[in-house]
């Protein structure tokens, strides 16, 4: 090596104290003398970022293999081996290398190894190194700058034509395009240099803000727009991008132009365009101008506006209330109307006062019936119905949901009808023959009830909770203990007396002497509802049939479990007969002591045929005979009251003068007792 060359290293070595060395020396292990078996040894090489590695070798005796097997130096960069050296070469001109090679890298690694033998005792290497500058500039793989490059050595730097800015990240250039405010009410917005193609690597941010109440409109002619678009046919490359209040039109690229006119709803408008680094298109050119922002022509959906205006501008007014079926409802407070006011930005004042659609909810249930509807809202329909043939509806069938949130009817009544039991339901057929007492079969007189204890004696079932019965039979008892549901009366279900009550013109006293039985009728309350069915039902009571009914001569059935006139016990299974009315003249004449006869008695019996003990408030039955009523049904014309000997004629209160007094007393009780709240009782299986 000549003098100025080791001068150049010396003054290179001297650049930083706290940097790499510039350059260095490494000779493998022992030399000059022979490198040892199995031996192993590296080194690593580094200079200064910016410079690359020159390797100079002055000797080089390491022993020769295929491929370097035995013994190697290898030069190893990032883990990666780039050369492997290994043979003898002890010639060469003396100041000159015998060989040298260049890494562009300012860190590298030697690895020196050998096997087990050194049989001819190879000397091993000797070598050194430089930094030497790497051009950046020069290497097109490293493109290190978007625009100039400028190499130095250790280095290199970029920098940018006029009127761009290099960029943060030092390598990019781009042009500085944002912070543009456009606050006129009309004027043209571009891209940089339009119609020069539009620099690279930028990012151009234009806003457009005008007064509140005002919407920004956008106009684009279609040969006013030609940015570079992916090969995919998106925006990924160059991109135009409005956005207001929320709302994003774009990305748009390539030359098919944007939407012609583009109405913003904002007063407050953004507009970005964003290159990268390639391209040569013209760009865009867009023309804006202000406008009134409208506001939608309802508040809330389902409303209606007053005044009625083909649009509705900043500041306007109107009054809102909802269409037919429709309501508001704030909180738990409904309202007809409110005020809404067209705001700056486009939207109504109030718009979150809703127009629900009027609900009525699910129709009121009605007992022992169902009710179907398939909707709750606004003119829907409802459909009631009894669940069997042992009720019938008592009011309209349909209800619909009116606009005060009600299921109403046709009259407008909200109360849901009622599902009442249907009376005198009988499977004793008219033509059937009679002939003196038969035992009864269930479904004949499925009314009749047995009162166990106390004065023995029946009655029957007028309603779902309420008993008719002889006023002497109840007298002594506040709670007579009841059977019914079946002709066997050990078999019937127990019932629960609550009340009863007695006709005030009843004279209360001894009954084995007794010779005033007028007003001989009570009433005995259930505590609990009965469910209708086909082992219990009520009587019909005598409505709409002549005040003289029944007629002299008709024929009616009395049941009871009471003694008959040749049988001394009281029967286990209920026993009917039929009676015919006779005139009271009749059973008059058959009396020899002071017994009190009154208009409210009905004579009946004979031939062998009547009441007896033990049947005592049970009930005298006749048929119905009315247009009203098509089928096979009974009415209560008398309770059994008293009579002189059992096969005689019988004495019976006429049930049609005490109408007025059941119906009144039901209703005054039911009132002072209120909702019903247990369930009914169920009897028939």
């Amino acid at each position: 090596m000549g003098t100025s060359r080791w001068l150049l290293l010396a003054l290179l070595g001297c650049v930083s104290a706290d940097s790499p060395p510039m350059f260095g020396e490494i000779t493998s292990p022992n030399y000059p003398q022979g490198y040892h078996d199995n031996a192993k040894e590296s080194w690593d090489v580094q200079v200064p970022e910016g410079y690359g590695i020159r390797l100079y070798f002055i000797h080089l005796d390491i022993e020769p293999s295929g491929g370097c097997e035995y013994d190697s130096l290898k030069v190893v960069i990032g883990g990666a081996v780039q050369d492997t050296l290994c043979g003898r070469n002890l010639g060469g001109v003396p100041g000159h290398p015998i060989k040298e090679a260049y890494y562009p890298s300012n860190t590298l690694k030697l690895l020196f190894t050998s096997d087990f033998s050194n049989q001819e005792q190879y000397t091993g290497f000797s070598a050194y190194y430089i930094a030497v500058d790497v051009d950046e500039c020069d290497d097109s793989s490293i493109n290190p700058c978007s625009h100039f490059c400028n190499n130095y050595i250790g280095g290199y730097f970029c920098s940018c034509p006029p009127e761009y800015d290099l960029h943060d990240d030092q390598h990019t250039c781009g042009v500085n395009c944002s912070g543009g405010q456009y606050t006129e009410q009309r004027g043209q917005i571009s891209s940089p240099g339009y119609p020069s193609p539009y620099p690279e690597n930028s990012l151009c941010e234009y806003k457009v803000l005008l007064e509140p109440g005002y919407q920004v409109i956008l106009k684009f002619q279609p040969t006013d727009f030609d940015v570079e678009e992916a090969n995919d046919g998106s925006c990924s490359y160059d991109s135009l991008t409005i956005k207001a209040k929320g709302d994003t039109f774009g990305p748009f690229c390539g030359k098919k132009t944007p939407p012609p006119l583009i109405e913003t709803r904002s007063y407050e408008v953004d507009i970005i365009f964003q290159t990268d680094s390639g391209g040569d298109n013209k760009g865009w050119k867009l023309h804006y101008y202000e406008d009134a922002i409208p506001c939608p022509d309802q508040v809330t959906e389902n409303s209606i506006l007053e005044p009625q205006n083909d649009k509705y501008i900043f500041k306007d007014m109107v009054t809102v209330r909802c269409e037919e079926g429709f309501e508001m409802v704030t909180g738990d407070k409904k309202i007809t109307s409110f005020m809404a006011k067209c705001q700056a930005d486009g939207t109504w004042s109030n718009s979150h006062l809703q127009c629900q659609p009027v609900d009525c909810g699910d129709p009121e249930e009605t007992d022992f019936g169902e009710v179907t509807f398939e909707s709750s809202t606004y003119q829907s329909e409802a459909k009631y119905n009894c669940k069997s043939d042992y009720y019938s509806l008592l009011g309209e069938d349909t209800y619909h949901c009116s606009l005060d949130g009600i299921w109403v009817n046709s009259k407008g009544q909200n109360d849901p009808p009622i599902c009442k039991p249907v009376c005198g339901k009988t499977t004793l057929q008219p033509q059937s023959r009679i002939y003196g007492g038969s035992p009864a079969e269930n479904g004949y007189f499925p009314w009749v009830i047995h009162f166990p204890s106390g004065n023995l004696g029946g009655g029957a079932l007028i309603s779902d909770q309420w008993v008719l019965t002889a006023a002497h039979v109840v007298q002594d008892q506040d709670q007579p203990r009841i059977r019914a549901g079946d002709v066997i009366h050990r078999n019937g279900v127990e019932l629960v007396a609550k009340k009863v009550i007695i006709h005030p013109r009843w004279i209360t006293g001894d009954i084995e002497n007794r010779q005033n039985y007028d007003n001989d009728i009570a009433l005995v309350q259930l505590s609990r509802r009965v469910e209708m069915g086909p082992c219990i039902c009520p009587v019909c009571l005598p409505k709409n049939i002549a005040v003289s009914s029944p007629d002299i001569d008709e024929v009616g059935y009395v049941a009871g479990w009471g003694r008959s006139s040749d049988k001394k016990a009281k029967t286990a299974k209920l026993q009917y007969a039929p009676v015919s009315v006779r005139k009271t003249e009749d059973c008059k004449k058959s009396v020899v002591t002071n017994q009190v006869f009154t208009e409210n008695m009905i004579c009946a019996g004979g031939d062998g045929k009547d009441s007896c003990q033990g049947d005592s408030g049970g009930p005298l039955m006749f048929r119905y005979s009315s247009e009203e009523v098509k089928d096979n049904r009974l009415y209560l014309g008398g309770i059994v009251s008293w009579g002189l000997e059992c096969g005689q004629f019988g004495m019976y209160t006429r049930v049609s003068n005490y109408l007025e007094w059941i119906k009144e007393t039901i209703e005054k009780t039911e009132k002072e007792d209120g909702e019903q709240e247990a369930e009914p009782l169920k009897i028939c299986k």
